[in-house]
Order: structure tokens, then sequence, then C-alpha cells
């Protein structure tokens, strides 16, 4: 499998300050979640408050019939070392009954690098199968711009998901969580913002 150096990011203080941090025990590498965002969000991101991103199990009335009932997610991280491939899982706080479904391996090679130097997981969730596309995460994938959406809190799935990363070196394993990071709530329906362009990412 390719493998990757990712260049550290800031002091390690920086990263475990930030409650997503991991290490691999024999110093190989270490990480930490930046963010988990998806396509949909029911609030802008501004200056003093971050974006309400959601999931959607099914949008109401789709610009695109094919995507009404997948949500692309975006997790972005940091992380050092000499990583082979990340796992990347979604995970309930209330079940785990579907959790084996959302799973996927991704070599090194197909982590889609920022600007800045940090790095991005991009999939799809298809919430008609409860697994992810065949294919669905690409080198250099592309990102979905996000779409203001509206939703009804009758129609909120109790609880809310979260992702962990399970990034291997050559010859370590360590795991990072989102989940002190927060939980992304996902709805059984949202529908598009009338008349709307999409939202600044």
């Amino acid at each position: 499998m390719k493998r990757l150096a990712l260049m550290a990011l800031g002091s390690m203080t920086t990263l475990a300050a930030c409650g997503s941090f991991g290490a691999a025990p024999d110093g190989s590498g270490s990480g930490r979640i930046i963010s988990v965002k998806t396509e949909y969000a029911t609030q802008l991101a501004t200056a003093n408050q971050p974006g309400q991103y959601v999931g959607c199990d099914r949008i109401t009335n789709p610009s695109d019939l094919t995507r009404a009932s997948k949500t692309q997610v975006v997790v972005d991280f940091a992380a050092a070392g000499d990583i082979d491939s990340v796992r990347v899982e979604l995970r309930g706080d209330r079940t785990n009954e579907y959790d084996r479904f959302f799973v996927t391996d991704v070599p090194a090679g197909s982590l889609k690098k920022r600007s800045d130097g940090t790095y991005a997981v991009i999939f799809d969730a298809n919430s008609a199968t409860g697994q992810f596309l065949p294919n669905s995460i690409v080198v250099n994938p592309t990102e979905l711009p996000i779409k203001p959406v509206t939703v009804n809190e009758a129609n909120r799935v109790p609880g809310g998901f979260y992702a962990d990363l399970t990034i291997r070196t050559k010859t370590s394993v360590f795991t990072l969580t989102s989940r002190n990071l927060g939980l992304t709530p996902v709805y059984r329906q949202c529908t598009l913002a009338s008349a709307a362009q999409p939202l600044n990412q």
C-alpha cells in the first residue's frame, strides 16, 4: 500500500489541546481531527460560531435525483508521521446497529491535501443502502458545495454521528475520534432552501 509522509502541523502540545488527538505507541505517527462537515447546513458558519452541518436521510426536493438519499461527509485532520492508510468509520452515539456498514479503508495516496497542509477524507454515506458508495473515495475527490437546508425537529433522528479515524503507520496503529468535537445531527428528511445558492465552504 502506498505510504505518504504527512507533515506535522504545530507542536504536539497544540495537537493535544484540541481533544481529538491521538498518537502511535511507538512514536511513528500522531494527529488530530479538526472537523467533521457534510454538504448540508442549517446554519452558516460565522467568525464567532461554527456552522451547523447535518446528515439527511432524504432530500425532499433534490436538484439531482441521484443524490436524494446521499450525504457527502468530509473529515479534516492533521497528522505527522509515515502514514500507510486511514480507516474511516461513522458511529452513532445511541446505537451501533449500522456502524459496520459505514466503514472503509483509504490509502494515504487517496487523501485530499489542503493548501494549509492538512488532509481530508471525503466520502458519500448513502442512507438508501446503509453503505458507502462504490468508488466513493477516490484520489482528489470532488468536494461538493455546502447547501443550505431547512429541517423539522420532529424529523430528527435521536442522537447523531461522529467519525473515528484509525491511522496505520508502517509499524503501528492509532485512533482519532471526533466524539469530543460534538455530534452531527441526522434528519429523516431535509428540504433544500428555496431559491438559495450553495453556501461558501
